[in-house]
């Protein structure tokens, strides 16, 4: 069966653009030059004038053309399409991979694996209609849900109250990207809101790039126990200290799964990401350093380009599996004007923003045990500042309620509404 022309002579005859159209078909998805250019026509036609082109306006430029007829509906030729182009794109990376492999380049095999899965998903329809004539019933049943929250979050929690107050926790399908100077408690920051999540009842996915499962664990449990994080690591608990890890050890086993994984080599790609998701299926996803991820569109590696392809790809990510995903990335702090953290900081790329629903920023403060949290930005609620104490000997990490700098409380308010534009 001659998919691609079916398909093309079905838009012709009935005149109709649109389900292709949302299918995200391209010339790309046509392996046939002439299919490719009449249907570049239709895309171009329709543009100029509103309108597919007739039947006569094709033949007048394309007259060996041959359009067919089909008894079938354009949605079914649509999906016959989607179905072609994965043919398409599995064969040529089969035959691709089997000549690498020939070759001894094996590296190179999984690599454009990888590529295919990212294809494959890029091709798949993700967008949803509705008519909100029809549903009503569905939306009051939706906001009577709301309100039997009774004060409790939408989403899973951060860990930061002033943060949950302000995001009503983290929702299926966001992007949140978390973004700090080096060296100034990311990793941890997101330890603890991984930690904040499965103490709710939540299964996380934490992926880290600059700490191994060892570090990383190790960390969480000095966090979870309330002990020093070096008698730990040194191996000199005090006994008091050792009863609280125990303690903390076995509250653990009683959690949902809480899964963590470390990639030292930073091969992983987004299709990765997405196999870990499907072989755990957390609730919620962490990918703490994200900026060392790989791109599978081959731009090198953290490049502007190869982050914005990331991001992208991490937003589609989130709306396809309908789970919030966490993300952690450097500011830059030459971007930092008066060592201050503003959206404009994130380094590389400014595609976190334009990708991310909030940003929530960690900045250093003139004490080294507090910290300044910041959100940036978000969709659905205006920014703010909260102070952090942070202590790892004894463990502990307070919210403070005040200004611990005292600062003018009214004034700060000011500030904080004309450098976030609120």
């Amino acid at each position: 069966m001659d998919t691609e022309r079916l398909l093309v002579s079905k838009i012709i005859e009935a005149g109709d653009l649109g389900p292709a159209a949302e299918a995200g078909i391209t010339t790309a998805w046509f392996a046939d030059p002439a299919s490719a250019r009449v249907w570049a026509m239709i895309v171009d036609h329709k543009g100029k004038y509103g309108n597919v082109p007739t039947i006569g306006a094709v033949k007048k430029d394309y007259p060996t053309y041959k359009l067919l007829a089909s008894q079938e509906g354009l949605p079914y030729l649509v999906d016959q399409m989607r179905s072609h182009r994965h043919h398409v794109l599995q064969e040529a990376a089969i035959t691709d991979a089997a000549t690498m492999l020939v070759n001894g380049r094996t590296d190179d095999v999984t690599a454009r694996l990888h590529q295919l899965l990212s294809e494959l998903s890029r091709s798949t329809a993700t967008t949803k209609d509705i008519d909100l004539s029809q549903n009503g019933e569905e939306r009051l049943a939706h906001y009577k849900q709301l309100a039997e929250l009774d004060g409790r979050l939408r989403g899973i929690p951060s860990g930061f109250p002033a943060i949950d107050a302000a995001l009503q926790g983290f929702e299926p399908n966001q992007l949140i990207t978390f973004v700090g100077p080096p060296k100034v408690g990311k990793s941890t920051s997101m330890l603890l809101m991984a930690k904040s999540a499965n103490e709710a009842g939540y299964e996380p996915l934490f992926v880290g790039f600059e700490m191994s499962n060892v570090e990383q664990y190790e960390r969480l449990d000095a966090i979870r126990a309330k002990i020093s994080h070096s008698r730990l690591r040194s191996g000199q608990l005090t006994a008091k200290e050792q009863k609280a890890l125990d303690r903390a050890i076995k509250v653990q086993a009683n959690l949902p799964s809480f899964h963590m994984t470390t990639d030292s080599s930073s091969v992983l790609t987004i299709t990765g990401l997405r196999a870990k998701i499907e072989r755990y299926n957390p609730d919620i996803v962490y990918v703490d350093g994200v900026y060392m991820m790989q791109d599978e569109e081959g731009e090198p590696s953290g490049s502007p380009q190869a982050l914005t392809n990331i991001t992208r790809g991490l937003k589609r990510l989130a709306q396809q599996i309908e789970r919030p995903v966490v993300i952690a990335t450097q500011a830059l702090e030459s971007k930092m004007q008066g060592k201050k953290l503003t959206t404009y900081s994130i380094g590389y790329s400014s595609s976190f923003v334009q990708d991310s629903d909030a940003v929530i920023g960690v900045e250093r403060t003139e004490e080294a045990n507090i910290q300044l949290m910041k959100l940036l930005l978000a969709r659905n609620a205006a920014g703010l500042e909260v102070y952090y104490e942070w202590s790892w000997e004894p463990i502990s990490f307070t919210e403070l309620d005040h200004n611990p700098f005292g600062g003018d409380d009214e004034k700060d308010l000011d500030r904080i509404g004309q450098e976030y534009g609120w």
